[in-house]
Parts: structure tokens; sequence; C-alpha cells
């Protein structure tokens, strides 16, 4: 039949208003494709969800053509079947037709202003970030950046399925846009942002995507717990004055309430006679009670002293949250437990500064997402609760998230409920299937079964304005992958080579000028000593107890003291502190009335300086 120009096909058959079949004329249409389909309520677009071919070959024709070589000429038509999206009214809301298609209205291929207005596609360059092309289309994916770092997103997929690819994409389109970004890296995949793509393939595909290689080496700033490597700077985490609560939660053992009530009694007395105190100092305190249940509490503290990630010069938010930077927290070879609570203690600091405006608005993305807020019964991990926390009120004070998974299933389902922007590429695990299905707004029972036939680098997008879940081929990267697979089955892998031996020595090098290292940034002094603490040290040196004014030196010598007493340190302090108040003043104590006036050198060197002015 000879095709009509533009035509595709005719509505046929029993028709409804939010789906109907068209026979479809000539070869023109694919599925997936979007249609036009004329309606009295207004322009509607559709979509090509199944394509079915009959033919008049029958079984036993088809039995025959097997035992001979003549092959019978076969009549055939093809049916395609197609879901109505809608069309937008005056007022450019989405709407559905009310009334029936009418059979034998012919459709066409939807033109690029009918897809963009209806599906919601109204980001451009210059407010969105180009995350590929239409599935089926040449019409370039615009996200829109606002929408996407505001409330949040979700990148899942099975191993292999595209994730890492898909946010390494998302990551530098951001990089372009200057949004500031925090990425936790589990394998230290991104910093393969710092070197330009050089893949022969990819260099292929970047033409139809129309797109150039580059690289972002001048925007990563990378960081790592485990100390300074390469142009890896040490990351620290901020150890002093921690509070009692912060403290329970960062420990992955649970403390019962009588530890619960040693650690606070703890904190208290230090904070008694110190302005600034490490974890150090917790423990010391702790130690010195008389409680049985200060053993626990002490092996708990001491494992999360040992990580050797807390300072009293932590790293500072606003060196990770910089405009027009990404911090790139590489966690390769960072022990899981220790990457627990790098990632508990750093989201809590950056939440917290960030709600206090002291860092602007940013992204922080979390790869491996299942490892930091699992769902229940999958484990726990001590970033799961301030991950949720940000999940549900980040949006509000300006710190967006992005959750990486390759176990949808094992993710907090409220985390993923709270992404806005989801984007799904291919899984096939049907635990996985089943969680996306009930956490991600939008989603169907047909959108399951296409989820698992999506080929690798298309992805399924919702949320961020779309009206309707899209199916989107990534573009390509423009910097290298970092993710990507090793070919164990190669000989000879050309990312390694044996180290060569020299045949001779090699000549002797000329001594470099002196680089003088960077300036350090200045510390501002803070004065460590209370009150009370400076009242016990004057009255222990008068009374001749100890011989330094260094306060801290001064209670940690009193502190052994006492213990060799088998005496309580704190109300040991505490009386030489009340003495320190009620009779022994800086200037003009009252030595007469002193319970201590017997044995106090400085009321004996007052004495004696009477005697030589009588003498005089």
């Amino acid at each position: 039949m000879p095709q009509k120009e533009g035509i595709v096909g005719y509505i046929y058959g029993d028709v409804g208003s939010t789906e109907f079949n068209f026979a479809v004329n000539g070869h023109g249409i694919r599925k997936f494709d979007y249609i036009f389909a004329p309606h009295k309520e207004g322009n509607m677009l559709a979509q090509v969800m199944d394509i079915k071919q009959y033919s008049d070959l029958k079984f036993e024709d088809a039995t025959t053509i097997m035992n001979s070589e003549e092959r019978p000429m076969i009549k055939s038509k093809v049916s395609a079947f197609a879901d109505v999206i809608g069309y937008r009214d005056r007022k450019g809301l989405l709407q559905s037709p009310r009334t029936p298609f009418d059979a034998g209205s012919a459709i066409t291929h939807a033109g690029e202003n009918l897809i963009r207005q209806v599906l919601g596609l109204s980001a451009s360059k210059e407010n969105g970030a180009y995350i590929g092309l239409l599935k089926g289309h040449s019409l370039p994916v615009f996200l829109n950046i606002d929408a996407l770092v505001q409330k949040h997103i979700c990148i899942l997929a099975k191993t292999g399925g595209g994730k890492s690819y898909a946010c390494g994409v998302l990551v530098e389109e951001l990089l372009k846009k200057k949004v500031p970004m925090v990425i936790i890296d589990t394998h230290g995949e991104y910093q393969s942002l710092t070197r330009a793509n050089k893949s022969r393939k990819d260099l292929k595909n970047m033409e139809r995507f129309g797109i150039k290689k580059g690289d972002y080496a001048s925007q990563i700033v990378e960081f790592s717990p485990t100390g300074s490597r390469g142009k890896a700077q040490h990351l620290t985490l901020n150890g002093i004055n921690l509070r009692a609560r912060e403290i329970i939660d960062l420990l992955s053992a649970k403390l019962s309430g009588p530890q619960i009530g040693v650690l606070y009694q703890a904190i208290k007395e230090v904070k008694e006679y110190k302005n600034i105190y490490t974890l150090r100092d917790i423990i010391d305190a702790v130690n010195r009670s008389k409680s049985n249940a200060r053993w626990n509490v002490v092996a708990s503290l001491e494992s999360l002293d040992s990580i050797g990630v807390f300072s009293e010069n932590g790293t500072s938010t606003s060196d990770l949250v910089r405009k027009g930077k990404c911090a790139m927290i590489n966690m390769k070879g960072v022990p899981p437990d220790v990457q627990d609570v790098v990632v508990a203690r750093l989201t809590k600091e950056l939440f917290d500064d960030r709600k206090a405006g002291k860092i602007p608005p940013f992204l922080m993305v979390v790869e491996e997402a299942h490892n930091y807020c699992p769902e229940r019964g999958y484990g726990q991990a001590v970033s799961s609760t301030i991950l949720r926390t940000v999940a549900s009120e980040g949006r509000k004070f300006g710190m967006g998230l992005c959750i990486v998974s390759q176990r949808p299933a094992k993710v907090d389902k409220n985390i993923i409920s709270q992404c806005n922007t989801n984007i799904i590429l291919k899984v096939t695990n049907p635990n996985d299937l089943k969680a996306i299905i009930q956490s991600v707004e939008g989603l169907t029972t047909q959108t399951y079964r296409e989820i698992q036939r999506l080929p690798i680098g298309v992805a399924l997008i919702s949320g961020v304005g779309l009206q309707m879940p899209i199916m989107t081929e990534i573009r390509t990267r423009e910097t290298s992958h970092g993710g990507k697979s090793v070919d164990i089955s190669k000989s000879g892998d050309a990312s390694y080579s044996p180290p060569k031996i020299p045949k001779s020595p090699s000549p002797p090098t000329l001594p470099q000028p002196k680089v003088e290292p960077p300036a350090p940034k200045p510390v501002q002094k803070t004065d460590n000593v209370t009150d009370k603490a400076k009242n016990v040290t004057r009255v222990a040196n008068r009374l001749g107890w100890v011989d330094t004014n260094d306060s801290d030196e001064a209670i940690k010598t009193l502190t052994k003291e006492a213990e060799k007493m088998n005496e309580n340190v704190y109300k040991y302090l505490e009386s030489l502190s009340k003495l320190g108040i009620n009779f022994c003043h800086i200037e003009n104590p009252k030595c007469m009335k002193c319970p201590m006036n017997n044995g106090c050198k400085y009321r004996a060197s007052l004495r004696d300086e009477k005697k030589g002015l009588f003498k005089r």
C-alpha cells in the first residue's frame, strides 16, 4: 500500500479516550515513538507502546517452507498500540481527552514543539543540564538545574547498568553551571573527571550528541580520610566539643541507659574545667568514673577515636563547598566502618553550616548509597539518620541530595521517596524492581516491564517538571569514565606495564631550587581555661600542691593525686574551686577564715614578709 506523505497509520477498531490501535502505513514507526493524533478537544500527543505484525502464514505453511527451497508470497500487516499522553489547555495545564478518538483518523509523527510542550521539556541550554537525546528522536533532553539540586535525585541501576556513567554526565553539566558539589566517592571513580575522554568509540559518538571532549581538573578538589596522597588533601573531622548526643549517633554499638548516663556526666565534668575539649578528654573523664558501666563506654569511645579522622583543626566546610568547585571525598581503601562515621559526621557538619548560611547552596552526591542509608532489615549504618534528615529537610535549606545505588531494594525507602528526580537505568532483580515501583511516583506496571528491557545507556527519567517518565539515551561523557570494567580476558592490559630495568646508571640530577611551602593559615588562639579551672590552679599553687600556672597541667597533676588517694576526682577539684571562690581570692584573700590556712604556703610567705618588715 503506498504511504501518504507524513501519515504513518490510521486508527481502527474499538477506540477509547486514553488508548487506541492503529494500522501502520509502511515501516516508518517504531516502539516508543511519539505520535500526533487529531482530536476535537486539542492536539493530542500519544506514544507507541507496542507493535505487532499479522500475516496469513499458517503453521502448516511454515512447516512446508522448512522442507522446500521455495518461499511462498506472505501477506502481512502491521498494527500498533498507543497510550494517550494528552494536550495542553489555554492555561498550560496537561489535560486528558474526555471523549474517544474517531476511527479512521490519520496518525503522524509528532513534531518537536508538540513533544516539548506536552512532556514539559521546557528547560533549555541556558538553564538546563544536557543529559542526552530523547529515545528514538534527535531531540536534546535538558533537565532543569534548580529542580535537580533543590528536590533531590536518585540514580538507580543494576551492576554495569551505567549508573556511575550517568552520574558522571550529570556532574559534568553541573560543573559547567558552577554548581558547588560534594561527592562521596566510595571507589575513587570520579578522579576521571580531571581527564579528557580519549576513547575512539566515544569520540565518534560525541558528534551525534553535539559535544566535545574536555576535563574539569581546575574545578575538582580531592580529599581523603587516610591522609594526603598525590593531589588529595587530608580530610579531618571537627572533634572539638562533641556533645553526648552527637557521640551516641556516631557509635555503631548502642549504649544502655546507665552507659549514656556515664557519658553525659563525663562531658559535664570536662566542661567544668575546659572551654575546648577533645574526644580524648572525654575518654579520660569516663575512665575516672566509679560506675561499672564505664567499661563499655570507654571501649566504644576508644573505637571511635582510633579511626583517626577527628582533629582539633578539622577540615572546614567552607573549603569543601565553594562556588564552581567539586569536593571529591575519595573513600578508596578506607574501611567500611570508618566510611560510615566519616559520611555521618561530614553530612551533619555540612547540613548545620548550610542551615546557618555559612556555605552556599550545594548538591551532595552519595555513591553506593545502600552502604550509608540501608533499608531496615538490610543492616545498620550510623549515617542513616542524618541522610534521612537531609532528604526530608534539605530542600528548605538549599542542600540537595543525589543517591546512587545498584541495589534499590537495600536503600532506605524513605529517602528514595523524597527524591523528585529519578534516573532509572536497566534493573532486572525482582526485589529491586518492586522497590522502585513502590517508591517512585508515576511508574506503572507497563514501566515495570520496560525497565527490565532497557538497553545499556538508556534511562527512564521522571520528575524535574516532566509530566510523565521519558526514555533518554544518555549522552557520551566529555571526561574519561573511571568506573568501567577491567578486561581480564584480553592479553596484555594496556593500563599496566612492568617497570623497566635501566641498562646504565642514571645521570646525576641537578639540584632543584627550594620552593617555600605555603604559609599555614593562622589559627586563632582561644582561651581554653574556665574560671573554675583558674580557681583550682590558683588555690593549688598557693597551697604548694603544684608548681605551674598552666591550668591543664595543674588539673592533670591533681587528678593523678586524687586517684592515688582513691578520692572522687570531680569532688576533689570541686572542693578546691570552692576555696577559690569563697576565700582564696586573687586580691585580698580571706586567709584567716580559710579552713586550709595552717598548711598554706602562700599565707606562710605573707607572715615571713611581715616579720621582715618588723626586723627592718
